[in-house]
């Protein structure tokens, strides 16, 4: 149970992500932690008699005397300033985080064909790390899920002896697919980045037509979950498409290739299915295609050219199903809005 003291600082704390500071008499730090609700996961510091009944906490909790607390806008947020905060203060209490493995990261090794597997150590391993997650079991999800439209290695075996997950489509780093596996890992990339709240560079395209004729089609650029509006650009499609999307989605393309002064994505989505993604699939960049499969529900679908398999929108963090739904509708009003003007201009 909690001091008279410490139930009245208790009280007084927000409700707010953050993370927090347990001090003793002296003002030395004894643990630091994160929470969604500060004030809740203090109260269940204390209030909980199967915690109170660890070894270590039976230690730790007669000597806080002071509660403090810094308000952060998310749980990402917190965990990085609690890593950030472990680090510089080592306090007695957070054996867990001194040594850096508590939370998961992603690694993607320095190899010919690099592998990617979730890790919670950093030492001694030669890889780029993303990271740290706070949920490795949504993770896991995550990036089966995402391996279903990107292929991925994950295996240790030599390229001459395939693995279990080659022969079922999902590690391309055998064989004669493996020309490709260097697109796949950048869409892989790309997508747990994001999935992190880092900024890849992230490209959509859309096309738009009046009745088969004054074909254009736009190309909006985002950073991370945001619009990045310089990078906005429109396309008048020169042949005569007829209405036949995919193909003016190919001469897009194929145009946008020869401007390497405009940054090139590390993914491109396109509002479109396989149709559309059978005339992208020698594109020399990472593509995955949103298409909507039931207008009534309004479910949309993930495909790729690299594989056969499809996956659900609705089954990714709401972080990534909310990027792409806005990436997919700014593309569609950037296309019409271009449209507009060269009718306007008949």
């Amino acid at each position: 149970m909690a001091s008279k003291q410490i139930q009245e600082q208790i009280k007084k704390l927000p409700t707010h992500a953050g993370v927090y500071l347990f001090m003793d008499k002296n003002e030395e730090i004894l643990y630091i932690g994160k929470a969604i609700n500060i004030k809740k996961r203090i109260q269940s510091h204390f209030s909980s008699e199967k915690s109170s009944q660890r070894p270590i906490s039976a230690k730790l909790y007669p000597q806080v005397k002071r509660i403090d607390c810094i308000e952060t806008r998310d749980e990402k947020e917190a965990l990085l300033l609690e890593q950030k905060l472990v680090k510089l203060y080592q306090p007695k209490y957070n054996i867990e985080l001194k040594d850096d493995k508590s939370y998961a990261r992603v690694a993607i090794t320095q190899e010919a064909f690099p592998r990617v597997f979730i890790t919670r150590q950093t030492k001694n391993v030669n890889a780029e790390f993303i990271g740290p997650f706070v949920e490795s079991k949504e993770l896991k999800l995550f990036l089966a899920k995402i391996r279903l439209l990107l292929p991925y290695r994950t295996c240790k075996n030599k390229f001459e002896k395939p693995c279990l997950d080659y022969h079922l489509g999902l590690c391309p780093a055998h064989g004669k697919i493996s020309e490709k596996y260097p697109l796949l890992l950048q869409g892989a990339r790309a997508l747990i980045k994001l999935y992190n709240g880092e900024s890849p560079l992230l490209e959509c395209y859309d096309v738009s037509h009046t009745h088969g004729s004054n074909t254009s089609a736009s190309m909006i650029t985002f950073k991370g979950t945001r619009a990045y509006k310089a990078g906005y650009r429109l396309f008048n499609i020169r042949s005569k498409t007829n209405g036949d999307d995919p193909r003016a989605l190919k001469e897009t393309l194929e145009r946008r290739l020869t401007h390497p002064e405009w940054q090139f994505p590390d993914l491109i989505l396109i509002d479109g299915g396989r149709s559309q993604l059978s005339q992208l699939k020698h594109t020399p960049l990472p593509i995955i295609g949103v298409a909507k499969y039931n207008r009534e529900s309004g479910r949309a679908t993930l495909y790729s050219p690299y594989t056969n398999q499809a996956i659900e929108l609705s089954s990714l963090p709401d972080s990534i199903i909310q990027t792409f739904l806005r990436m997919r509708d700014e593309a569609h009003r950037f296309a019409i809005k271009q449209q507009r003007k060269r009718q306007n201009k008949i």
